[in-house]
């Protein structure tokens, strides 16, 4: 129901905080000191909201707006803004082209400049023919934020966003009509309050409170409207069909903006030969999609993938014939779906295994919203009860609706994966620790020809001295540090038994936790063993045949 209500949101907050800060600065700092009192504004926005790709792209194109027209004193042309934006993302970060935030918002604002002054416009031209000008002026008035201008967002988003969610919102129109009014005070007044609450809390509190009332009224509406029966429905479409539709919507969109004579001639010109130019550009898309396949196909290798989702672990594994494992998933479900993203192909929605080692939120609160993009063919647990917590009692219900085959990991069984590669599971037992849950991780070696990985999740001390007991085989080329990095995890018995030649560390930059802690760090450096860390590195990948190691890393500090 979320996607469904919205269009340029994150534009819609820019423009409103920019009227904002202007309005109050102008009169004192002037109009360039308007625009640098702004831009500071819009800055500490971004970082507030969390900086997300959409959000981004939303504020440098405002930056350009100010410096061009208020500090330039020159018009601003709105596609170079957005052009400029995309590019300059892209540029710091290449990756930023695959994040599904960005690719929305970018083509909801490519789609208001193109379509909502057309459309506008005929709307009021229909409504003068019935009615007087001055009655339609007055219903455009009210038709054309909630309406049409969400009309005219929804062109070019509206193919992406069955491609990615295989849902179509039949409730999205009458939800804006009644939503958008309401957004402008939420932003005011909850900005304001934001504001005031860093040097009052106690003044921000009434301030606060009017906030309060259109959030309510906003969040009142979207729970209503999304219980709606058949608020979306689910549309199976291949990303084939979605090229298609953008084709057609070009090829609409160009000939709509001809003069009615030139347009004429056009349909006249094509008629002749539209069989050989409809085979020649069906030929194009075909090669285009065979090549785009082609590229993403397994490559013969072994691949483990580190992913860089912060304060938690996401492992993502592709065995040579391209069957995919996916180990936890961190805690913020954006981030997880942007990391898989650039593992997996756009197309591919089929997730072999996943594996929730324990409940822990930055394990498995990642995981809950992959149910609503893939398909999962197998869920493996520790066993741990449901109300474990809030995030495992959410996946584990997901997973029951969805009839995902649920699988108990018990130490010293073997899964077979095919390939060649199979999961040696060395923890837990049959029964489990009611204390600590960490000590409950499901731990497992994978195994491709001379090569070996161990993951062991969360598990501290205690599990790790009962896996030695076990005596079960847990030498490993590659080992994930136990509770990334934690000095009571990555003991110094157990990294004597596993002897690894790299350690990989999976934790968020500058963390509240100390991860990893000094100690840790120190036994690896005694064993000689390399340490690699996500929050430096960025998603670390190892590769593999199954004779030769090694390993890449990207988008970290590095």
């Amino acid at each position: 129901m979320g996607r469904s209500i919205w269009f340029d949101i994150c534009g819609f907050n820019i423009a409103i905080l920019i009227a904002i800060l202007v309005s109050i600065s102008e009169p004192f700092l002037g109009r360039r000191g308007a625009a640098v009192f702004a831009v500071t504004g819009i800055l500490l926005y971004t970082i507030l909201v969390g900086a997300d790709a959409s959000v981004v792209r939303a504020a440098i194109m405002g930056i350009i707006y100010l410096f061009t027209q208020r500090w330039l004193g020159r018009p601003n042309f709105a596609f170079a803004s957005l052009f400029a934006a995309g590019f300059l993302m892209t540029l710091v970060n290449p990756f930023t082209l695959w994040d599904v935030g960005f690719q929305l918002s970018f083509m909801a604002t490519l789609s208001l400049m193109v379509y909502a002054d057309p459309f506008s416009k005929w709307t009021d031209r229909q409504l003068q023919h019935l009615m007087s000008r001055q009655q339609a002026r007055r219903v455009m008035g009210i038709l054309s934020e909630a309406v049409v201008i969400t009309l005219a967002a929804q062109v070019l988003t509206l193919p992406l966003m069955v491609g990615y969610f295989q849902q179509l919102s039949l409730i999205s129109l009458p939800a804006n009509f009644l939503i958008l009014p309401a957004q402008p005070a939420v932003m005011t007044w909850g900005g304001l309050a934001t504001l005031v609450g860093m040097v009052s809390p106690a003044l921000a509190q009434p301030i606060a409170w009017v906030a309060w009332l259109p959030l309510t009224y906003t969040i009142g509406l979207v729970r209503l409207f999304a219980a709606v029966p058949y608020a979306a429905v689910p549309v199976n479409i291949s990303w084939g069909w979605v090229l298609a539709f953008y084709g057609l919507i070009a090829t609409l969109t160009y000939l709509a903006q001809q003069e009615p004579e030139r347009r004429r001639r056009l349909l006249a010109d094509l008629r002749p030969a539209w069989g050989m130019r409809l085979m020649v550009g069906g030929t194009a898309v075909l090669a285009l999609l065979v090549f785009s396949w082609a590229a993403t196909q397994p490559d013969g290798k072994l691949h483990v993938a580190f992913l860089d989702v912060g304060q938690g672990d996401a492992i993502f594994i592709q065995t040579p014939s391209g069957r995919q494992l996916l180990v936890d998933g961190g805690n913020d479900p954006s981030v997880l779906n942007d990391r898989l993203g650039q593992q997996m192909p756009f197309w591919d929605r089929h997730i072999d295994i996943m594996v929730a080692t324990h409940p822990d939120a930055d394990h498995v609160s990642g995981l809950v919203e992959l149910y609503g993009r893939y398909q999962i063919g197998q869920l493996i647990t520790d066993g741990a009860e449901a109300d474990a917590s809030a995030g495992y009692e959410a996946l584990l219900q997901v997973a029951e609706a969805q009839q995902t085959p649920l699988h108990r990991a018990v130490a010293g069984e073997v899964i077979e994966i095919g390939d060649g590669v199979r999961l040696e599971i060395v923890h837990p037992g049959t029964e489990l620790d009611a204390e600590n849950r960490n000590e409950n991780s499901v731990s497992f070696r994978l195994m491709y020809g001379n090569f070996s990985l161990l993951l062991t999740g969360d598990v501290e001390e205690k599990g790790e001295a009962m896996m030695l007991q076990k005596g079960l085989p847990l030498q490993a080329l590659v080992f994930k540090a136990g509770h990334h990095g934690s000095r009571t995890s990555s003991t110094e018995p157990f990294l004597a038994a596993v002897q690894p030649h790299i350690m990989v560390v999976s934790a968020g930059a500058d963390n509240r936790f100390g991860h990893p802690h000094p100690e840790v760090l120190a036994r690896a450096a005694e064993r000689g063993t390399a340490v690699l860390h996500t929050a430096e590195l960025g998603t670390i990948e190892v590769i593999t045949d199954g004779h030769t190691m090694w390993w890449q890393a990207r988008g970290g500090d590095q």
